[in-house]
């Protein structure tokens, strides 16, 4: 089982007017990150509004991923679902489709569980798909889950299953949360969610960054990445400009405005539908963040 690391980018859901995925444009823009260098992809993280999506339309996704022969070590899949029943059933549909790196919310509709009912349910999602090849990445985001998993519960999990708890994605943003979680699962596969902090990790001994304004920024944040090993010196000027651009785009909601940015630079309205209540930026927060990234590198802007 491979060690994930590198840049990897929780991919963008284009959709049809009624609302249904756009095949076409997802396919074309996951390949355009693949040629720009990243090393894998989530499907259904936060910024492909994987919770607004069913398990079975989640089903037919990894089926049309399957026949497109990606290497299964370059994808991971996002299965948390607030019933343990859904997590568990597109957890073993990805498994059987030799997918088995899963991103892994926490049941996310009762607020302030216990650690000990967390615990209940990440075990029971492990016994249930019953598959020794299965590798979880905690995903914690507990600006939006409300749940936060606390290092002794991930390390809790680690103990009890090393094999299965493989890694931990941390949302929150809480460098002190990233550091404990590592300190406390040695060996865990550490991915922040933002590129602010890419060299921060590297040197902490992380993976690298699963992104999402890596949709839009694939080739800067990659190059940040690779020059970490080969070019310190460039590494933090990379660093910074990247930065510079993830804080300028998070001012707003991330995915309208991943999906406000490729309509402009793209010239391509097809870019504009987001699942309900999900919407594109407003024309004036739009032309503000505009204004602001005009001056800044970033792939897209490079290739319009």
């Amino acid at each position: 089982m491979n060690h994930l690391k590198g840049v990897w980018v929780p991919v963008l859901s284009p959709m049809e007017a009624d609302l249904s995925l756009d095949r076409i444009r997802f396919f074309d823009h996951l390949q355009w990150l693949f040629d720009h260098g990243i090393d894998g992809v989530v499907l259904f993280g936060t910024n492909s509004e994987a919770t607004s999506f069913s398990v079975v339309e989640r089903i037919e996704l990894l089926d049309w991923v399957l026949a497109r022969n990606i290497p299964n070590e370059k994808v991971m899949v996002g299965t948390g679902c607030s019933a343990l029943t859904d997590t568990t059933a597109l957890s073993q549909h990805a498994v059987s489709l030799g997918y088995f790196n899963h991103l892994i919310l926490p049941p996310f509709y009762y607020k302030n569980p216990t650690q000990e009912g967390l615990m209940d349910y990440f075990s029971a999602v492990i016994r249930n798909v019953n598959d020794d090849r299965l590798r979880i990445y905690l995903y914690n985001f507990p600006q939006l889950s409300g749940i936060n998993i606390e290092p002794g519960l991930a390390a809790a999990l680690n103990e009890e299953f090393p094999e299965q708890i493989a890694g931990y994605k941390d949302s929150s943003g809480n460098w002190e949360n990233t550091m404990a979680v590592m300190e406390q699962c040695p060996g865990i596969i550490m991915f922040p969610s933002s590129e602010a902090f890419l060299l921060k990790i590297l040197k902490a001994g992380g993976a690298g960054v699963i992104s999402g304004t890596a949709n839009v920024n694939p080739k800067r944040i990659k190059q940040t990445y690779e020059a970490y090993f080969s070019d310190r010196s460039n590494a933090e000027v990379f660093q910074a400009e990247i930065k510079t651009f993830r804080l300028a785009v998070q001012k707003y909601p991330l995915v309208g405005a991943l999906k406000s940015l490729i309509i402009h630079y793209r010239k391509d309205g097809g870019w504009q539908y987001l699942r309900p209540p999900l919407t594109l930026l407003s024309s004036s927060d739009f032309d503000t963040l505009l204004n602001e990234v005009k001056s800044l590198k970033f792939t897209l802007a490079d290739e319009s």
